[in-house]
């Protein structure tokens, strides 16, 4: 009596339970399906989601829900239902330890995975207590093992064995097209050098950030009402093409079951110059990508997702230039450029922040908002952290510098994967080989001479002495002060923007987030710009942090007789004031982009050093530079 008394407690037990997680579920489901952004915030996890991922996951919690009922009704009568409501409250605890360990937000799923924990030891204890033992996990699944062979047996031995072979080879067939389609990695071949391996070698992006190689091809023509310059490709947007390569420098082919390009470091950090606008071009791997603007390429893939007939357009286009299998084509049409363009929509969102300050324009990006936002999920701080694109060449004497703009960081391989992380790469899919491989290239490569010709020595043997008098100590290579922050900024005078947008909270969630191979422990929180060696500086125009002057001539100017406004996007130098052609009919409404130093942001007062020496100083000091 007393045995039955208890195992009729335990069943009566453990449908309340059954209701309560019913309840729990029903907590998360809704906010899901109708308030992810609350959610997501709830638990300090990125407001920008995938969507519509995260409504489907409270679908799925409904339908969970649905599936206990049975169990909630009546256990004893519903055995395997309540022993698998159970068993999922086992797999929900492994999923979250998956979670913790992968995902960079370990706090946040913890309660989850403790909650789903103690239900689980609850259901199960109180479901064991209750039921009979011929109703108990091994003899159900030792019947259930039983019966199903029973059933293939006779499904293959009598009349259903052709449909029960076809249905097999069916989902086999589906199962080996899915997988080649989608997921099969392709592997590229080696690039025998190192210089072409940092122009064209993958370095491991996340999925969301590789584009579909046929969607990226004829979207210029697809969106060419959206294009900036009609019939000039993508380099439109200042991407570099040479010779012998379909793709611009710093894109990647990379094949996970259909062709794609993905971004790697050269695209940022290559440049171009000519000596006049008939000249060929020169490019320059690790150099500053004066051309390259970013931001509008961005908003011309988001926009033009935006399209309604987006998936039909570009499915059209597709099918003209390329020689696609039957199957191929049903993967692109339902599945490949239906996601390319959620992914472009979501990342739409996830950048919605940069339409509320000023235009970045070609050479310059915001470096750390999008960690901010899209990764670690903080909300917009109306910071704008916008700056040139730096060289990265001749990394071995910056080893144990500081590095960034405002001297956060002196750890180089870590600045690199914080820089890759940034636009895309994630712990999962970084290839660490081949990022080693580019950031060993990096440390020997040489900041680039001075190829113009021309120099005169003397006055350029003048100059080194103002150098060392006035410019050395902070900016030469084995200085104490060289790659230091050194001078607030009261004294420096140049725009604050940028440090203030790098924020004690981002340098707490960097030194949290570690996850192999991913490790941010060395940053810090500045309050001023760093002392930055200036080898190579010839090529590093426009000066400042914030690219707010575009010659050296004007930097060795007082604050007030600087460009107030300026054109960015020329290739074509000015050997004379050293830097890229910024005015006049050249570049006036050719479709450059005027710089407005009025801005936020764009201030290019400050760092007056060298600005009270005489013109024919001032020229001496920039012959001299011409050589560094």
């Amino acid at each position: 009596m007393d045995k039955t008394r208890c195992a009729e407690c335990g069943v009566r037990w453990f449908q309340r339970f059954i209701w309560i997680g019913i309840a729990i579920n029903m907590v998360f489901a809704i906010p899901a399906l109708f308030w992810p952004d609350f959610l997501n915030s709830s638990f300090g996890l990125p407001s920008q989601a995938v969507y519509p991922w995260l409504q489907n996951a409270g679908m799925l919690l409904v339908g969970v829900s649905l599936f206990y009922a049975p169990a909630g009704v009546n256990a004893a009568r519903y055995p395997v239902y309540s022993w698998l409501c159970v068993l999922s409250r086992l797999i929900a605890v492994a999923f979250w330890i998956y979670l913790i360990q992968t995902s960079g937000y370990p706090d946040a799923f913890k309660p989850l995975l403790y909650s789903d924990a103690a239900m689980f030891l609850i259901l199960g204890a109180l479901l064991y207590i209750g039921l009979p033992a011929e109703q108990r996990p091994w003899p159900l699944i030792r019947a259930g093992l039983c019966g199903l062979w029973r059933c293939l047996a006779k499904c293959f031995a009598g009349a259903c064995r052709k449909i029960a072979i076809v249905v097999v080879l069916v989902l086999a067939f589906v199962g080996y097209e899915a997988w080649a389609n989608l997921l099969r990695e392709v592997p590229q071949p080696p690039l025998a050098s190192d210089v072409d391996h940092f122009k064209y070698a993958a370095i491991g992006l996340g999925p969301d950030a590789r584009i579909p190689l046929y969607v990226f091809s004829v979207l210029p023509q697809v969106c060419a009402q959206r294009m900036p310059k009609l019939g000039t490709g993508w380099q439109a947007f200042g991407f570099i093409y040479e010779g012998g390569h379909d793709l611009p420098i710093g894109l990647a082919k990379r094949q996970i079951g259909y062709p794609s390009v993905e971004p790697n470091c050269a695209l940022c950090h290559t440049g171009m110059y000519r000596k006049s606008a008939d000249d060929v071009p020169v490019p320059v791997p690790t150099a500053p990508a004066a051309l390259l603007d970013l931001e509008s390429f961005q908003w011309f893939l988001y926009d033009c997702a935006g399209d309604p007939d987006f998936n039909a357009k570009v499915i059209n286009a597709i099918e003209q230039h390329y020689e696609l299998g039957p199957i191929e084509k049903l993967f692109y049409r339902f599945l490949i450029v239906p996601a390319t363009r959620q992914a472009f929509l979501k990342q739409k969102q996830q950048y919605a922040w940069q339409k509320l300050r000023p235009q970045q324009g070609p050479g310059r990006t915001d470096t750390f908002n999008p960690t901010k936002m899209a990764v670690f999920g903080f909300p917009d701080d109306s910071t704008i952290g916008t700056v040139d694109l730096p060289q990265i060449w001749n990394q071995k004497p910056r080893e144990s510098l500081y590095l960034h703009w405002d001297g956060n960081n002196n750890a180089i391989k870590e600045r690199n994967y914080a820089a890759a992380m940034a636009v895309g790469a994630t712990p999962q899919s970084v290839l660490p080989a081949e990022f080693k491989r580019v950031t060993d290239w990096l440390l020997s490569h040489p900041s680039p001479k001075w190829p113009f010709g021309g120099l005169d020595q003397v006055r350029a043997h003048r100059g080194q002495a103002l150098w060392e008098k006035n410019c050395a100590s902070c900016h030469d290579f084995g200085k104490a002060d060289t790659g230091q922050v050194t001078v607030g900024l009261d004294e420096l005078g140049t725009d604050p923007y940028r440090v203030n947008s790098f924020t004690v909270g981002l340098v707490d969630k960097f030194h949290e987030f570690k996850k192999p191979p991913f490790d941010f422990g060395a940053y810090r929180k500045t309050q001023s710009y760093s002392n930055t060696p200036t080898d190579g500086i010839w090529l590093r125009a426009p000066y400042l942090h914030n690219g707010s002057v575009p010659t050296l001539w004007d930097l060795l100017q007082k604050p007030d007789k600087r460009p107030k406004v300026f054109y960015r996007g020329s290739s074509v130098f000015d050997t004379r004031s050293v830097g890229f052609i910024a005015a006049g009919p050249e570049v006036k409404g050719g479709g450059y982009f005027k710089f407005d130093t009025r801005l936020p942001g764009n201030h290019n007062t400050g760092h007056e050093y060298g600005t009270g020496l005489s013109d024919s100083e001032k020229w001496d000091l920039i012959e001299y530079m011409k050589n560094l």
